[in-house]
């Protein structure tokens, strides 16, 4: 009898693990999940992004010291350079002046784009002309200090939802103009 109870376990285990295994065939494989596309798939298409940015982006700031406020200069900016820009307005704001005037992209020249991270990103180096513009206080009075005409920005741009996204700027050497 004894035998027969260890045979009856034997077969209820192999039952069990092969109905096991016939269950968890009938289950779904769990859906894949999306694999992220690259915004850029070439350098040159990330500069063509970048720079298509940066010139729409100065084209609303320079919109938005001629008084309109659409398109605006903030769409095209997040994280440090977004905080930068809200910054230097009030900080213009409190001086009791404003930049009056069109600034130029000079030139605009892709220096690195790294393809294969996530999020994309893309540097450039932006100069801009600044021969057209002016400061001037509450009073409409010119105290535009001496100044240079043509400044060197680092631009770094980030890629979100296949967009760049201006993310960071800070002074180059002006030198690279």
């Amino acid at each position: 009898m004894v035998l027969r109870s260890k045979t009856n376990r034997f077969r209820m285990l192999a039952l069990l693990a092969v109905a096991g295994a016939t269950l968890s065939a009938c289950t779904p494989a769990p859906a894949p999940s999306p694999t992220p596309t690259a915004a850029f798939a070439s350098e040159e298409e990330a500069f063509a992004a970048a720079e298509e940015t940066y010139r729409a982006y100065n084209d609303a700031g320079n919109a938005r010291r001629d008084g309109d406020s659409e398109p605006d200069p903030q769409d095209y900016l997040v994280g440090n350079a977004l905080e930068g820009d809200i910054d230097a307005l009030n900080k213009i704001r409190d001086a009791g002046v404003r930049l009056d005037g069109v600034v130029e992209v000079a030139t605009f020249s892709g220096l690195e784009a790294i393809l294969d991270s996530d999020p994309q990103q893309v540097i450039a180096l932006v100069c801009l002309d600044l021969a057209n513009t002016r400061i001037l206080n509450d009073a409409d009075q010119d105290v535009t200090p001496d100044r240079v005409l043509i400044v060197a920005q680092e631009v770094t741009f980030t890629a979100i939802h296949g967009a760049p996204f201006i993310s960071d700027e800070k002074s180059a050497e002006a030198a690279l103009c």
